[in-house]
């Protein structure tokens, strides 16, 4: 299996990305001595590693913890940022967001290529993170550079000038939020304006791959949640999550020791044929995805349903108004290990 490697003891898998000729392999798990890590590719495992309390995610640059919170200040984080998330508020947000989302979309020229990204999902996107974290707009725009910075850090941890960066723009962002749990204030600043849209951008460009899918979308609007689902699995952000056990646990056969790192391709487990039929093709009417993208078990995203509700409510206006799109010019690739996407996203369209 081929890998790069730009920094010490940094791995990235290059079939990992969504622009790659080679579709990812899942396999058996096994032991890197170069990277001191097990990797985990295939979704059974995965999954077991998800649902295991005996792992604890870590950054790749390290090999202990951080600071965790025990179990019964955790599940009070979780039921926290769920109230903050209730039916009621995901109302609130979609019925704005879905306004916001027909307006611009309806602004996008249909005669000259336009950004997707710059024109469209980033600034839906700030606004819902202004909207959901309880600044203002003007207040969003101006940390928009600093929550920029942090993400660029996410995307490629090995790197140290970007990690200084992110820690220096991380305090500065704290002090901007001060209500609602911790979770709900700077990181989902940083998650909703920057990464939501880059998992878009992951999404977009594989429909744009797939014209046929993208036109069975503009023509059946009723397979849009079921879209999204499919997307994440065929084109989502996350390639890699690093853990350690927290003492001796057998997973799926694998021992793993106290200390020991693993490496979940969550990618590579989302295109696992033992799970998927045909996993590398891009099919919106496929039913029970199960994807890995955002998480599972105890290491699920607490903000799925939010995930969910932003990509659904900002995709179907684009595709709905538009038959088709094409790419108007080669798209620039950003990231590294921890994941990657397009740049921009100019394209040409027809109605």
């Amino acid at each position: 299996m081929p890998i790069e490697r730009e920094y010490p003891n940094k791995a990235v898998w290059s079939c990992d990305q969504l622009d790659s000729l080679d579709p990812p392999i899942a396999e058996a798990p096994y032991f890197d001595n170069d990277l001191n890590a097990w990797i985990f590719t295939r979704y059974a495992d995965i999954l077991a590693a998800f649902r295991a309390s005996e792992l604890c995610p870590i950054s790749f640059s390290n090999s202990k913890p951080g600071k965790s919170l025990n179990e019964e200040a955790r599940l009070k984080m979780r039921d926290e940022v769920q109230q903050e998330l209730s039916p009621s508020h995901l109302r609130d947000w979609k019925e704005s967001l879905a306004k916001q989302s027909e307006e611009i979309a309806k602004r996008l020229s249909q005669n000259s290529a336009v950004d997707l990204l710059a024109g469209y999902a980033h600034p839906l996107c700030l606004s819902l993170a202004a909207t959901v974290t309880g600044i203002s707009q003007d207040e969003a725009i101006s940390l928009s550079d600093q929550a920029g910075t942090v993400s660029a850090a996410a995307a490629e941890p090995y790197d140290l000038t970007l990690r200084a960066a992110a820690k220096s723009a991380n305090v500065g962002l704290r002090k901007c939020f001060h209500t609602g749990p911790t979770t709900m204030r700077d990181s989902a600043f940083v998650a909703l304006s920057q990464t939501m849209p880059r998992l878009l951008g992951n999404a977009w460009f594989a429909l744009i791959q797939h014209p046929q899918q993208w036109n069975l979308l503009h023509q059946k609007p009723e397979l849009t949640e079921q879209a999204i689902e499919e997307l994440f699995r065929y084109a989502g952000l996350v390639r890699t999550l690093a853990r350690t056990a927290t003492t001796n646990i057998v997973i799926n056969g694998i021992e793993i020791r106290k200390g020991e790192r693993i490496i979940l391709r969550i990618i590579a487990a989302n295109r696992d044929p033992d799970r998927f039929a045909h996993p590398n093709q891009l099919d919106i009417t496929r039913r029970g995805a199960s994807h890995l993208t955002l998480g599972a078990g105890l290491h699920s995203c607490v903000g799925a349903s939010l995930i969910r509700m932003a990509a659904v409510t900002i995709t179907w206006p684009l595709v709905a108004r538009f038959a088709y799109a094409r790419l108007a010019q080669n798209v620039e690739w950003q990231g590294g290990s921890g994941f990657r996407s397009p740049k921009s996203l100019w394209v040409s369209r027809s109605s």
